[in-house]
């Protein structure tokens, strides 16, 4: 166990060793950056409250994270060969990302892709895309494969990275930007990882039964992550965070930390800090867009795009139990799939007050709070409905309810329940030589229930 003395010892030696570091460093970045100061704020010593103002309203995302929802759909980016996976490289290997969305228009674009690397609280890092790519930075994508429907037609785009013509040379948070090639729009950017799977974790998940205020069970998850050589001062160097659901936005950095085995780091969160372990999801099943299908009510194939309706969902009562893997949904990828406008109704069973609004977020829209999908009462139904154009496939989505600019994503979730939940821990390591956050290892488990 580190005492007083041990830690007292351990800092005069670690700031004594980094002193002619920073010294030097400073000096060489004054030359390329005019100051030292205009680098720290700019990358390593981040801001922790430098975040995305919106944030609060799209807290499953990271602040960054961007879709024009009304142009792109069907996005997707896994590990290539596995749709489930969670967007996640190892560093020096020949593993790849597919990304993959489409455009609901027949006439084809041209895009301009690009790459950015991020701190652990997902603000820019002070890397510039030379430091952290060997060859091409910016690569075109064009064509697209057109669909063999209509009403709508749309073209399939398709990407897959690193490749022959570049590849990434630092570990850590990435985005990836598409723009328009012709007016530099901003059209998709996205969260992924590359990890340098040093050391090794091993985790579990502690369910607490006692309920909560909100009457919802607690899940601590609890990592041991062992020391590889390259930490010599796991103390000062290293940090550990966690996140739920591959809700990216949500990562959150343990607060319970045990240095005193000098070759493993246990790592938790405390109870103040845990997840909630009944986080629940509705499940949506299109894979016809016809009254064949059980979840369908009404369908309208007349219109453009063709309109169906869903069964009526009621707060509390229809969640799935089964796990949630990815946050993209799995859209039919054959281009012959159809797009339908597809209108969810719902009963909150339990009156909206004035000022309240509930809001439908799920794979299909990128868990994005848009006003697009906000619902709207109908007064004949007494129902609240929206609707979104959707592919056919399969979805999880939920109703979150928004009150003083302030998201519950519990409120209409059922309670009690033993769904599985799936986490990610992850391990980072500041570099006080080049500044910025090595990702040293990810680890992927699951809840018991």
């Amino acid at each position: 166990m580190y005492t007083q003395e041990n830690i007292t010892i351990d800092l005069m030696t670690h700031f004594n060793k980094r002193r002619l570091r920073v010294l030097l460093s400073c000096f060489f970045l004054t030359y390329l950056i005019t100051g030292c100061g205009m680098y720290e704020n700019q990358g390593y010593q981040y801001s922790r409250s430098n975040q995305n103002s919106t944030q609060n309203l799209n807290l499953f995302t990271p602040p960054g994270h961007h879709i024009e929802t009304d142009l792109v759909h069907s996005v997707q980016l896994n590990r290539s060969g596995n749709p489930s996976s969670a967007p996640i490289l190892q560093l020096n290997q020949s593993q790849q990302l597919h990304l993959s969305f489409e455009i609901l228009e027949f006439d084809s674009r041209q895009f301009r892709i690009t790459f950015s690397h991020h701190n652990p609280d997902w603000s820019r890092s002070s890397l510039p895309p030379e430091f952290f790519i060997n060859g091409m930075d910016t690569h075109i994508l064009d064509a697209g494969q057109v669909s063999r429907v209509h009403r709508p037609s749309y073209r399939q785009y398709s990407y897959q990275f690193p490749n022959n013509r570049f590849q990434f040379t630092k570990s850590g948070n990435y985005q990836l930007q598409i723009r328009d090639h012709d007016n530099g729009d901003l059209i998709l950017q996205l969260p992924f990882f590359v990890t340098e799977n040093e050391g090794d974790t091993r985790s579990t998940v502690e369910t607490f039964p006692v309920p909560r205020q909100n009457m919802r069970i607690t899940h601590r998850p609890v990592s041991w992550y062992s020391l590889p050589d390259i930490v010599d001062q796991p103390f000062f160097d290293l940090e550990f965070y966690f996140t739920q659901n591959q809700f990216w936005g949500k990562l959150r950095e343990a607060d319970e930390v045990d240095f005193s085995d000098p070759d493993e780091v246990k790592f938790e969160l405390s109870n103040q800090n845990s997840f909630v372990g009944d986080y629940e999801f509705l499940t949506l099943s299109l894979n016809n867009l016809t009254q064949s299908n059980p979840q369908i009510v009404e369908s309208r194939p007349g219109e453009y795009p063709p309109t169906i309706y869903l069964t009526d969902d009621v707060s509390g009562f229809s969640s799935s139990r089964s796990i949630q893997t990815g946050r993209y949904g799995r859209p039919n990828r054959d281009l012959t799939a159809q797009y339908a406008n597809v209108v969810f109704t719902f009963d909150p069973a339990e009156e909206i007050s004035y000022g309240q609004s509930i809001y439908l977020v799920g794979d299909f829209n990128n868990w994005m709070i848009n006003p697009d999908t906000e619902l709207k009462r109908d007064e004949n139904l007494n129902r609240w409905q929206t609707s979104s154009i959707i592919k056919e496939g399969s979805y999880s989505y939920k109703y979150v309810l928004m009150a003083n600019n302030q998201v519950d994503e519990l409120y209409f979730d059922d309670q009690f329940s033993r769904t599985r939940q799936e986490y990610h821990s992850f391990v980072y390591m500041r570099d006080s030589s080049e500044f910025y956050y090595r990702l040293l290892h990810v680890n992927r488990f699951l809840s018991d229930s």
